[in-house]
């Protein structure tokens, strides 16, 4: 099950989504020019699902995944969208956009800050359709407040998505925790101290970023219950290594996004040094938002050795990028000490981020003091760990809140 496939779900089902919608007036925040990470610029009512439309989206998703939800819906909910103030990598004001999943009928809720995985099409996120997110579905039916950050870059942000880049990935999801909060305030939606972080692929990692991020940076304001990091690329040095180093690599868009994406942050000015002649006037131009990674790919070549310069190769590989160097050391995310509880889902067979990912995770912050569990999916692709990891971090999340209810009804 991809990311691909939900895509093409909510599209199938976009007139079925229609009927299921109904007005409601919200009351967009009155902010005058905001100046502050965090502000609401504007929330408006996206859709509301009930439990009979809820049990089919199960269904698809078991049937897509060939594996059985251990879990079933409980609350029809309605979802909102927000636009708020954040900043950019470099640290300018930006803007950037989210969904809000909300049950109905239940009051005290955790939050749950859910991150997609990697996407190059500004459409494809939960803001502009609700099915996109998958993550917010599930969180939101099962009673969670679901919060799916849509990213720099995506949604309504306008600027190239800053892919892999720990700070921005980290702020961008802290700012939105701060308007889903003001959000909940505003319209009566009582939420209770849990804090809860997940996200598959490129969620992993700005899961781990944003768990970093909040304990290092943002503890006097919040505090993370647990985390559930899945398929990441938490070592950047490893990851990028052992993709550049294999002769094929199917999802070319992907680490052309990541160099892109480095070489603006950083004011490199590489991009002719790295790719192909072929690929060098072009790739920039294919990351503006208006094309899927599938449609990305389909510039480029799987061919590594075709895609980007025999020099570029061998520098990086022998160590003698000294640029590439330090800016994948600088977004890798192991070189702290959690002190919430995580738990790394990743199949073990999985080609695009490689497992060693988490197994180096595990070693490095359990090293460091941190309380860090792998749950491996055996055999699990990246695509066939989807829906395993999803499920089996939900369900521990439901067995800390639980352990925390009963914590707090014995005192």
């Amino acid at each position: 099950m991809t990311y691909k496939k939900f895509v093409r779900f909510g599209l199938l089902l976009a007139l079925v989504i229609f009927s299921f919608a109904c007005s409601e007036n919200i009351t967009d925040s009155p902010v005058e020019e905001p100046k502050s990470r965090g502000d609401i610029i504007s929330s408006n009512f996206l859709f509301e699902y009930n439990i009979d439309f809820l049990n089919s989206f199960f269904s698809f998703l078991t049937a897509e995944s060939g594996t059985e939800i251990e879990l079933a819906p409980i609350y029809s909910i309605k979802v909102y969208k927000i636009v708020y103030q954040t900043i950019d990598a470099k640290g300018n004001p930006a803007k950037a956009s989210g969904s809000v999943y909300v049950p109905q009928g239940i009051n005290n809720l955790p939050m749950l800050s859910a991150h997609h995985g990697t996407q190059t099409n500004r459409s494809r996120v939960g803001s502009v359709s609700p099915l996109n997110s998958p993550e917010g579905m599930i969180a939101g039916t099962l009673g969670y407040y679901g919060i799916v950050p849509d990213y720099l870059g995506l949604g309504e942000s306008q600027i190239l998505h800053p892919y892999l880049h720990a700070k921005s990935s980290a702020t961008c999801v802290i700012d939105f925790i701060r308007a889903a909060k003001k959000f909940a305030t505003q319209n009566n939606i009582q939420l209770n101290e849990e804090l809860f972080l997940a996200g598959y692929s490129e969620g992993g990692y700005v899961t781990m970023a944003t768990h970093k991020e909040i304990e290092t940076n943002y503890s006097n304001e919040f505090t993370v219950t647990a985390s559930a990091p899945m398929a990441g690329s938490y070592d950047m040095n490893l990851t990028a290594r052992k993709i550049i180093d294999q002769e094929i690599y199917d999802e070319p868009s992907f680490l052309s996004l990541l160099i892109v994406s480095y070489n603006d942050i950083y004011g490199w000015n590489r991009i002719n040094n790295i790719f192909q002649n072929s690929y060098s006037n072009i790739v920039v131009g294919l990351f503006d938002g208006t094309k899927t990674t599938e449609e990305v790919n389909t510039f480029l070549t799987n061919k590594v050795s075709e895609l980007f310069k025999p020099e570029f190769i061998s520098n990086y590989l022998s160590g003698n990028d000294e640029l590439m160097n330090a800016a994948l050391t600088e977004n890798s995310l192991l070189n702290w000490s959690p002190l919430a509880p995580i738990r790394l889902f990743h199949g073990n067979a999985d080609e695009f981020v490689p497992y060693e990912n988490a197994a180096e995770a595990v070693q490095k912050l359990t090293l460091n003091g941190g309380s860090i569990e792998l749950i491996t999916i055996q055999s699990g692709t990246h695509a066939t760990s989807v829906i395993p990891s999803l499920i089996g971090a939900v369900i521990w999340f439901e067995e800390i809140k639980i352990q925390n209810s009963q914590t707090i009804a014995a005192k």
